[in-house]
Formats: structure tokens, sequence, C-alpha cells
């Protein structure tokens, strides 16, 4: 009777230790791990989120494992064992937000938009794409990571390190624009000057085919040792100082700036946007056309002059 008893007790006891490490069906349910948690208060938290059947069989697992546990935000869907949601937290494989940077962007922009999508503050990301440390790093001779920082869709976890992401926008700028830059020698341009002269044409139309003519205005320009009095600059200029309100004013192109193209001859100290593959193709290849001057002509295009007075004529018909 005594040996029957202790069968169905080891019976019943290897059953109930098994229920433990049975899998449970979650729907799209999120946990943030804080940090300095200690593991059980992991293994319970899963628990009482509806993770794992038992603090117990989280712990057993960890303390095969003894690994170490990393704090942050994991997303749990489907049929999910306890040693599904050990791993998970084991290798940090954190929920992934989707963040998507547009042509054009400026360091403010996405140090704006990164923080809307609790990724990193817009302080912390700012200070560390604008440190001489974090250009001298990427060996880049320029002063920020304004322009090296790759337009495109990125997927980051809340509360990643500002290194990271700079880290990947510029490895992807590097491999988008790999082909690109084996032009710049033949061209005569450094990869500082051409994003330089990219950034500007991004930020100057957004028209595929009128990006090699406003490239063609700003080498002619250089050319004719002309002020390149780029809007842009100027607003970018302003951005820097924490002084844009949205609005460009005359008063505006006379602001005390080196950003500012109508106050300096020449380029800009940096980039004033991340350009996309098309700036970055117009500024290699800018159309064979003797055009020095462009006005927006209220329909989203602009319309190109050689003469000044011609210019003029335009711009009175158009802002009129």
């Amino acid at each position: 009777m005594r040996i029957k008893l202790l069968i169905v007790l080891s019976i019943l006891s290897f059953w109930g230790i098994l229920y433990q490490f049975m899998p449970v069906r979650v729907y799209k349910k999120t946990v943030e791990i804080p940090y300095g948690e200690s593991s059980l208060d992991t293994a319970i938290r899963l628990y009482r989120e509806g993770i794992i059947r038992s603090p117990f069989s989280f712990l057993t697992i960890h303390a095969l494992f003894r690994g170490k546990l990393e704090a942050g935000e994991y997303e749990f869907d489907g049929i999910v064992f306890p040693w599904d949601a050990y791993r998970k937290i084991r290798y940090g494989l954190r929920k992934l937000y989707k963040i998507t940077v547009p042509e054009g962007y400026d360091l403010y922009d996405i140090a704006k938009l990164l923080e809307e999508k609790k990724i990193c503050s817009s302080k912390d990301f700012l200070e560390y794409a604008l440190s001489p440390k974090t250009v001298k790093k990427y060996g880049l001779a320029t002063y920020s990571m304004e322009g090296f920082l790759f337009p495109d869709t990125y997927f980051f976890s809340k509360n990643t390190h500002p290194s990271h992401i700079v880290d990947v926008m510029f490895k992807n700028f590097m491999k988008k624009t790999a082909q690109l830059r084996q032009e710049l020698p033949k061209k005569g341009l450094t990869l500082e000057k051409w994003v330089i002269i990219a950034s500007m044409i991004e930020k100057e139309t957004a028209l595929p085919s009128e990006k090699p003519l406003v490239a063609a205005v700003i080498y002619n320009r250089i050319k004719e040792n002309m002020k390149l009095q780029i809007d842009p600059t100027v607003i970018y200029a302003l951005k820097r100082r924490g002084m844009w309100e949205g609005i460009l004013t005359k008063k505006d192109l006379n602001f005390e700036d080196p950003y500012n193209t109508y106050v300096y001859y020449g380029l800009p100290p940096t980039p004033i946007c991340n350009p996309g593959l098309d700036s970055l193709k117009a500024a290699l290849y800018p159309a064979n056309v003797p055009y020095l001057y462009f006005v927006a002509d209220g329909t989203g295009k602009h319309s190109f002059s050689v003469d000044y007075q011609d210019h003029l004529r335009k711009v009175r018909l158009y802002r009129r």
C-alpha cells in the first residue's frame, strides 16, 4: 500500500513539475523588465503576466545556464515555452519599433522623431551625433554626423543608446553609397564636400528631375565665385541655434552664422540634412546647363534662369 502511494505521489510530482514547463498561449503581450531587477522578480513578473505557468520553470532554466538577463521591453505572441521566454530575455531580443527617417531630415528632426517614439531622448541623441569624438570614430573630416545618417526605415527598441542608432544609420549610409563613392576621385570631390552639396540639393527640391538642375546652379555659382544663397542653409543656421520658428524672413538672410550662404561664400561647414540617393547622384552628375538662378513657381516646381534680370522678373511673377 505504501509503495503504491509513493508511486502515485511520484507520478503526481512528475506531472506537477512537467506542467510548470508546459507552454502558454499568449496574444501579443508586452512585458517590460526594469533595469536591476533580480531573476526571481523577473520570473514572478512573467508568471503574473501570464507568460509562464510558474516562476519555478524560469528559475530552473536560469540556474542551469546562469546567463545575464537583459532589461528592456519584450513582446510575446503565440505558443510560449519557459525556454522561449528565458532565451528572449537572456539574449536581449527586445520588442522593436519601426522608425522611418524621410529623406532631407536633419539631426534635429531625427532627434525629435526618436524621442516621440521613445527610442532615446532628443538631448542624448544630439549630444552624441554632434560630438567631435563620434565624428572621429568614423574617420570623417567634418564637425558632426549630419548628412551621414542614411534616410531609411529602421527597427529599434525603446531606450536604445544613441551610439547604436548612429552606428546602424552610418553603416547603412556606407552600404547604400558604396558604388557612388567610387566616382568621387574622378569628380574631384571629397566625401564630405559631396554630401554637403547633396544635402542642399535635397532641401531645395523633392523632384528627381530637378535635382541635376539645382546641382548645376550650385556648381556654376561656385565656379563664378558667387554666394550660393541657399535658403535652407539659413534655416539650418537658425535651427542649430534654437531660433527657427517656421518662417524665413528677409531679416534672417543677414543672420550671422557660418552656415548662412547669403552672408558667406562657398559651402556651409557641414551638410544641412541627410540626403537620399537621388540628391547624392545629382551632386555627382549635375546637368550640363548654364543656369545660375532658380525660384519656386508656386506649383512645387522651380523655374531656372541664366540672366539675373530674367530671374528677378520670375521672382516678381511667382511671388505676386
